[in-house]
């Protein structure tokens, strides 16, 4: 809850009023996320509660309207790929077969006739798991905003088998590198790659790098602008280094500006990385995957404990951390052999 008042709740990024009369609570949103207006609009409420002039509606909110008043409420807390993400599913799968129904009558029934319905047209089992999570957080949302006394709902998460994701091997990754930069017509695009496979950066925190927040004296570099909000200390080794510090300087003071002097586009290097990869037979290496890929070769080849891997990657939970670090059979014949060799047995 992003903040209360005395009659109102803050609620994503609108104040949502919360009235009680002969026995009756009445509730809404303000449509306002400025506390003096959500004020005024209580106020008025409140008088039209005392001259009777407020009738409650006689119909509950539909699974529609609930999922469109949540999108509205969370425009200032949800980043706009995700909020689109969430609607396009709600839009697609949720909306035409239960859109329509008054959000307390949605059944467990229903709910799973959705869920199977996706998997029979083919969506994988994490994507319905994420449009369930989704639905989860709408009633959710009812529930806070009285909408909703309860979930109307039970429905547990699909198992989803793990399978192996595409990282780098070690031994491929020099050659990777200057396959990138013999085939990519922007000198940008190697250089990036290199800044989250070495730095093992987000791409929006490589494609936002500026030259302030490098440290010429301990060559480190500080990471601004990052998803926990929080920043972080990394030490840069030296290739990457020089590579980093053969941009030319601009005016604009990002790292690797576009022509309009701002930093580029999300995925923009997305299209090269899976074409050389397709090239090299490499799988499906996404830019987050080069993030994956540094910390399992961080724990595989160095043998960095899992609590630095954390810091580097600026996660607040290890769990978290542990998700990025791929296991493979080569790597556990690499632990075996290790251990067996310290206990002299090979």
């Amino acid at each position: 809850m992003a903040g209360s008042h005395p009659g109102l709740q803050k609620i994503g990024r609108y104040w949502h009023y919360s009235l009680k009369i002969n026995g009756e609570r009445i509730h809404g949103s303000t449509r306002s996320s400025d506390l003096t207006t959500a004020r005024m609009v209580l106020e008025e409420k409140r008088r039209e509660l005392i001259n009777g002039q407020h009738h409650r509606p006689t119909r509950l909110l539909t699974v529609r309207e609930l999922s469109k008043e949540w999108l509205r409420s969370h425009q200032a807390t949800f980043s706009k790929g995700h909020l689109a993400s969430a609607e396009c599913a709600l839009r697609k799968w949720v909306f035409p077969e239960v859109g329509g129904l008054p959000v307390a009558r949605l059944t467990t029934q229903e709910v799973l006739k959705v869920q199977s319905m996706m998997l029979e047209k083919g969506c994988s089992g994490t994507y319905a798991n994420n449009t369930l999570r989704t639905l989860k957080a709408i009633f959710n949302f009812g529930i806070r905003t009285n909408y909703l006394t309860r979930m109307p709902f039970a429905v547990s998460r699909l198992s989803v088998q793990k399978k192996p994701r595409a990282i780098i091997p070690a031994v491929r990754v020099r050659e990777f590198l200057s396959t990138l930069t013999r085939t990519c017509r922007n000198p940008h695009v190697p250089v990036i790659v290199g800044v989250m496979l070495g730095l093992g950066l987000r791409e929006g925190e490589a494609l936002g790098m500026r030259w302030e927040w490098f440290n010429p004296e301990g060559r480190t570099y500080t990471v601004g602008k990052t998803k926990t909000r929080e920043s972080r200390v990394l030490p840069v080794p030296d290739w990457l280094w020089g590579e980093i510090h053969s941009m030319p300087k601009t005016l604009s003071g990002w790292v690797f500006p576009a022509e309009d002097g701002k930093p580029h586009r999300a995925q923009f290097s997305k299209k090269a990385i899976q074409r050389v990869c397709k090239t090299m037979g490499l799988g499906n290496i996404t830019p987050h995957r080069l993030r994956a890929s540094y910390a399992t070769l961080h724990a595989t080849e160095a043998g960095t404990p899992i609590t630095e891997i954390q810091g580097l990657l600026g996660h607040r939970s290890v769990t978290t951390t542990m998700i990025y670090v791929e296991q493979s059979m080569a790597n556990k014949r690499k632990a075996q052999d290790a251990l067996s060799k310290q206990l002299g047995l090979a």
